[in-house]
């Protein structure tokens, strides 16, 4: 507990001592509350006596009145310098997590579904904030406060006092039963919910496939079975926590049983005055309270620490390493020297060695799951290899420092990345300091000026979530633009053309070529009509590296190559044929 408690206080940073201090406002708050039951136990004393002085009397309603207003004003400042902690708190939380998760590998990103990092950065972090700006100072008057009044009864009646608290016990043991194994139990939990948002976004981002297959939520068997999961988990253990808390609910009112009896037979005997009777009576039960207050954040404090300890998981997570001192390459030439790589233990590539010289044009060819896309994103080091080497003007990338090696690469994947943001923000992500004549300049080259032109609000025109209110073929002629405008020495192109109808492949081919002009170039195609003057070709099978060489000399070698090119010239003949066709 007091390892979670330092990690929330490491993650509340410059905003610690607006907590400290609002902690403090709550508990004077909530102790003002106390003075006028005590101011009016000793205006009945007063009233009791034979003789009443009236000014004692008025001067005790005017510091009863006067602890009204302040303990109003305390809460209100400690509230005000809560929520302004909590919400910094919340917004550095939230760069932090994306600035770190910038930082990491992809192998992460396959390690931890889409879910984990959604529940983290929105429900966890989001908890945070309602736990420092409403819990933390309730929680702490909650704990202190207790103590005060406990002294007060004491000292005003010790026996009465013992009465008073005659049912701590009891309701300590069954609190002590409802958080025995809760840790484990709230892990649990936050499993079965982190699985619920993985089938959630993975539901929602399939919805055109599950519609076009006329499927419906009962036959989408992973979200179905995951919200039975977090159910059935939820279930189980509300009725496994049900007989302690509400053992513990009974028992923590249950002390007037105690008071009422023990105060009536000592005012009967005389030991007790009516005005200390009437005190621990009102006392008494509002002693209850703060202990039912003390559950209730206990159980969410549980939870927030749960949810402290999987965001700092994320903080602390190993980036990939930067180098101590960094190495800048003179040219662009590309070697992969004896590289293995392997995704969780299962080995993608063997021994993969090739050359790609600076300013040429190299094509990585073959089979799907040959490893294409995987060299193609080992070069700008989205993992690092397992053993073995890729250079840069031959220096290790591991000694190119992350940020320079970005901006030497350029790619364009077959799936295409855009957010839900105007076009000219999303071209310009390429150089986010680039003028709009310059974005504009790129979209001309990409040839998607036209098409951007005539959109309502041209350049300044909301795509939405993913690019949803543009083609494929337009999406990928936006990414195109946008590495255009990065001017990387390096372009990465995973199968460029992959949704471009055939009216638009001689455009982009022709964006294509401008984008390449004096860049080194490395192709992953599948359509191999466009790859044919390559300077090179490099045919992946199964992890290694099959054949290379130029089109004309694998054509002649009639290996692989060969064979894959004599299926794409088949395809292109092909043709559906009807009955009628057939007669």
């Amino acid at each position: 507990m007091l390892e979670e408690l330092k990690i929330l206080l490491n993650l509340a940073g410059r905003q610690r001592n607006k907590l400290i201090a609002s902690c403090v406002l709550s508990v004077i708050g909530t102790a003002l509350g106390l003075v006028p039951f005590i101011l009016i136990y000793l205006m009945m004393l007063e009233l009791f006596k034979p003789v009443i002085d009236q000014a004692y009397i008025w001067k005790l309603v005017f510091w009863s009145i006067t602890a009204i207003v302040l303990r109003f004003g305390f809460m209100g400042l400690s509230g005000t310098l809560s929520h302004i902690a909590a919400y910094a708190i919340l917004y550095d939380l939230r760069i932090k997590l994306a600035q770190k998760l910038g930082t990491l590998p992809l192998g992460y990103f396959n390690k931890k579904n889409t879910g984990n990092i959604k529940t983290a950065m929105n429900e966890h972090v989001e908890n945070i904030e309602l736990f420092i700006a409403h819990h933390l100072p309730d929680l702490t008057a909650a704990i202190v406060v207790p103590i005060f009044i406990a002294i007060i009864l004491f000292a005003i009646d010790w026996r009465m006092a013992l009465a008073t608290l005659a049912v701590i016990p009891v309701a300590l043991i069954a609190q002590g039963l409802m958080y025995k194994d809760y840790k484990p139990l709230m892990k649990g939990y936050f499993d079965a919910l982190e699985k619920v948002n993985s089938a959630v976004i993975e539901y929602t981002q399939g919805i055109a496939v599950i519609k076009a297959f006329n499927q419906t939520v009962e036959s989408f068997r992973k979200y179905k079975d995951s919200i039975e999961e977090y159910h059935d988990y939820v279930w189980a253990w509300t009725k496994r926590f049900i007989p302690s808390w509400s053992v513990f609910s009974v028992v923590v009112v249950a002390n007037l049983i105690v008071i009422l009896p023990v105060g009536a037979w000592l005012y009967i005997s005389g030991s007790l005055p009516m005005p200390t009777l009437i005190l621990f009576l009102i006392l008494g039960i509002g002693f209850s309270e703060p202990l039912i207050k003390l559950n209730v954040f206990s159980s969410q404090f549980t939870q927030n620490l749960e949810g402290v300890e999987r965001i700092n998981e994320i903080l602390t997570e190993e980036p990939l390493p930067e180098p101590d001192v960094e190495r800048i390459p003179s040219n662009f030439d590309i070697k992969f020297q004896g590289v293995h790589f392997s995704y969780d233990k299962r080995e993608v590539l063997d021994d993969i060695n090739f050359t790609v010289p600076g300013k040429t044009v190299t094509a990585l060819v073959g089979p799907s799951g040959a490893g294409k896309t995987t060299i193609a994103r080992l070069i700008p080091r989205f993992w690092d290899v397992d053993t073995g080497e890729i250079s840069i003007g031959d220096i290790n990338i591991r000694d190119i420092t992350t940020e320079r090696l970005m901006s030497l690469v350029a790619s364009v994947f077959q799936d295409v990345t855009l957010f839900n943001d105007t076009i000219s923000e999303n071209i310009r992500m390429g150089n986010e300091d680039a003028p709009e004549e310059d974005v504009v300049a790129a979209a001309k080259m990409a040839h998607c000026h036209e098409f951007i032109e005539a959109l309502p609000a041209g350049y300044q025109t909301s795509i939405g979530e993913g690019g949803a209110k543009l083609s494929g073929g337009e999406k990928q002629r936006i990414s195109i633009a946008r590495a255009i405008l990065k001017d990387a020495p390096i372009i990465i192109l995973d199968e460029a053309t992959a949704f471009v109808d055939p009216e638009n492949e001689e455009l982009i081919q022709d964006a294509i070529a401008r984008l390449a002009e004096g860049k080194t170039l490395i192709i992953i195609a599948h359509r191999l009509s466009t790859i044919t003057s390559s300077n090179q070709i490099i045919v992946l099978d199964e992890g290694n590296i099959a054949e290379k060489g130029t089109h004309d000399e694998l054509i002649r070698a009639g290996n692989l190559y060969s064979r894959m090119w004599e299926a794409h010239v088949s395809a292109q003949d092909w043709k559906f044929e009807t009955d009628g066709d057939r007669r």
